[in-house]
């Protein structure tokens, strides 16, 4: 399989992931790939659960839309800003430094790269990805997709991840944000109840973090 190879997967209505592919790349067993539950969201579903390995390297893609029917400006902060904190506390790596790149608003979605280096066992382990949130469809369902990608970073410092991610991409037109009501209940929940308030705002973003749980790059024989 060639480098430039690609594989395009529809996620959401006028929607699809185009996924590139490493060079060598061979399927990664769904087996080893964990369940992701969304279930605490009516109506909630994975659109994609999708992974490659090569010779050092591991990229993995989910996808899931929710309904959204009302939205304010700001809340993709949090949804992001949840999403990061989840994938760096589920790497099953010693995280060394992270850094989350800017949220930037294009075309009717938000994008936020990061960037990681930490230690799985005694190997070094560069870590990249990136998260995309928008919205899909005339019932302008939230649609989220995340991609990480982690190599050694003896092999380039992480130019194969970042050649990668920079090939992949969400495809299609995103819609326009629902407009925001008096009270946001997808998302939001009253002062009194913020336990529930955070498992709402993790949902979507544990979409994009659960399934790296099972992407530890493992010894070498």
């Amino acid at each position: 399989m060639s480098s430039s190879a690609s594989e395009l997967h529809g996620v959401a209505p006028g929607l699809a992931l185009r996924l590139s592919l490493p060079a060598g790349a061979r399927d990664a067993l769904q087996a080893v790939l964990p369940s992701i539950d969304v279930s605490a969201i009516a109506g909630a579903k994975v659109t994609l659960r999708r992974g490659v390995d090569a010779d050092g390297l591991s990229l993995r893609a989910v996808c899931a839309t929710a309904p959204s029917r009302q939205w304010v400006t700001g809340l993709e902060e949090l949804v992001l800003d949840r999403a990061s904190g989840l994938v760096r506390g589920g790497l099953g790596v010693a995280i060394e430094r992270w850094e989350a790149g800017p949220i930037r608003a294009h075309s009717q979605r938000f994008e936020q790269p990061f960037e990681a280096a930490g230690t799985a066992g005694e190997r070094a382990v560069a870590i990249r990805g990136w998260h995309v949130l928008g919205f899909a469809g005339s019932e302008r369902d939230a649609a989220l997709c995340s991609v990480v990608c982690l190599e050694e970073p003896a092999q380039g410092a992480g130019a194969r991840c970042g050649a990668l991610l920079g090939a992949t991409e969400v495809e299609g037109a995103f819609t326009a944000p629902p407009a925001p009501g008096v009270v946001v209940r997808a998302i939001f929940f009253a002062a009194e109840e913020p336990l529930a308030a955070t498992a709402a705002l993790g949902v979507l973003a544990a979409a994009g973090v659960a399934v790296v749980l099972a992407w530890r790059p493992r010894p070498r024989p």
